[in-house]
């Protein structure tokens, strides 16, 4: 696994030995990535079940200001945190790296509390975690999110999310293979 563009392009990602973490593959990086615009300039980022950090790694190699990565697992947290010191992100850097190493619902209230916001969120918990509902009805009030924020669900195939939380909008599907990527949006570009 590689960082496909941008200021870390080419870098190589560690990834934990096992099944433990289902990095998101190259090619469905690279179609959000093309997506997305394929460059930034500035914009948060909030990766959630983070595993290796890379997407959010490639967010900031192609010009997002911040990425918080969201993992509690520690094989996973080895990772990241390499994989992120490799590539020369750090607090004191621009753009900057944090890492929470949370359970998802207790990093979402954290950020809540000091007022973090988002361009960008991905959401990639464990397929059969059950996570799904509860985050995005987390998402939902708004407290994180900027307004015309995008959120990119990655799922197993079949995972249906036309019924969703009041203040988020289904956009659009695209399918990989046995992974499905879903963007919703939130609100409006008011901010």
């Amino acid at each position: 696994m590689r960082v496909i563009a941008g200021t870390r392009k080419g870098l190589r990602l560690q990834v934990p030995p096992g099944h433990i973490v289902r990095p998101t593959p190259d090619r469905v990086r690279e179609a959000l990535m093309s997506i997305l615009g394929g460059f930034f300039d500035g914009e948060q980022v909030l990766d959630l079940c983070a595993g290796t950090g890379a997407m959010g790694i490639e967010l900031l190699s192609r010009g997002c200001g911040e990425a918080v990565f969201v993992e509690q697992g520690a094989d996973a947290l080895r990772a990241l945190r390499a994989n992120l010191a490799k590539a020369r992100f750090d607090l004191t850097s621009a753009p900057r790296a944090e890492v929470v190493a949370s359970s998802l619902p207790q990093a979402l209230s954290a950020l809540k509390k000091r007022g973090a916001r988002f361009d960008y969120v991905y959401v990639d918990p464990p397929y059969d975690a059950g996570l799904y509902t509860a985050t995005l009805s987390a998402l939902a009030d708004g407290a994180l999110l900027r307004g015309g924020a995008e959120i990119w669900v990655e799922s197993r195939v079949g995972l249906d999310l036309t019924t969703l939380p009041a203040g988020l909008s289904h956009q659009r599907a695209r399918r990989f293979g046995g992974t499905t990527l879903d963007l919703l949006t939130y609100g409006t570009h008011d901010d």
